[in-house]
């Protein structure tokens, strides 16, 4: 294992750490651990209760919804980094992930996340008799490697589902995150204007990195997860799917302040 794969295995590992189920069992181990020594109890318990308020918080459909709705609602129509007089024939989806486990069906071997982006890419192709070019991207997010892409197996459940006979398929199986995934899209689409499909909370993410690189993007966002039913007493209770949802948010929120403290230091370092 070289050191581009440590580093790359590296930064995956710290995202999860700090996603709040991440920190949570950062504390409860930590916390248990301790427990044992009389002269550090005081922080064992300190511990607890950070897990506790953070599961207590972050777990409630409130705190959970206000977090993926943030990221939601900046995906306006105005979001678009080119014009609308742009003749649009090429559309691109992200993966967004897929499990190694090769004895399930392929629909079950991908996450919902890269089934619902799969079902709005077939429809947009469906629908919009203009676009001829299919690029799906994605390649093995996991550091020991995978025996299909994720843009293998994307392709083939959409085979299952039908697509147009006009649409031409390509699939980039190289890219490993967001920013690989943009990077070899720019590569692949230069200045040519494109539709792109992710999932609504990804989005911000993915229009950050590509307005650096001046791509004319039409986003094409799906997946939402902002909930806007009327709050009840049970919704502050807490639950995993909402610890999920949180975690989700967080893990947009930390990548797209990553990208921000690269960008302001290569600016800093170019002056």
């Amino acid at each position: 294992m070289n050191l581009e794969v440590i580093g790359f295995a590296f930064k995956k590992a710290v995202s999860l750490l700090l996603m709040p189920s991440g920190t949570i069992f950062v504390c409860l181990f930590f916390g248990f651990f301790i427990w044992p020594l009389k002269r550090r109890r005081n922080l064992a318990r300190s511990l607890f209760v950070l897990a506790f308020l953070i599961y207590g918080l972050a777990g409630t459909a409130p705190v959970a919804n206000f977090l993926i709705c943030s990221l939601e609602h900046s995906i306006q129509s105005d979001n678009s980094t080119m014009s609308k007089s742009d003749n649009i024939a090429t559309a691109v989806m992200l993966c967004g992930g897929a499990s190694p486990d090769e004895n399930k069906p392929i629909a079950d071997r991908l996450t919902p996340n890269t089934r619902l982006r799969l079902i709005k890419i077939r429809e947009l192709c469906r629908d919009d008799s203009n676009i001829k070019q299919l690029v799906i991207v994605g390649g093995c997010a996991r550091p020991s490697g995978c025996s299909f892409s994720e843009a293998q197996l994307s392709y083939s459940w959409l085979k299952e589902l039908g697509l147009p006979n006009n649409v031409e398929v390509s699939l980039e199986e190289n890219s490993r995150d967001t920013e690989e995934n943009i990077k070899a899209v720019s590569k692949i689409m230069k200045q040519m204007p494109f539709y792109l499909v992710t999932s609504a909370s990804h989005m911000p993410r993915v229009l950050f990195i590509a307005k650096d690189m001046d791509l004319k993007i039409h986003p094409v966002p799906c997946d939402f997860q902002c909930s806007q039913n009327h709050w009840s007493p049970w919704d502050l209770w807490p639950n995993p799917s909402n610890l999920k949802k949180a975690d989700l948010a967080f893990h947009e929120y930390f990548g797209i302040t990553w990208l921000r403290l690269k960008h302001y230091f290569n600016k800093a370092r170019n002056i």
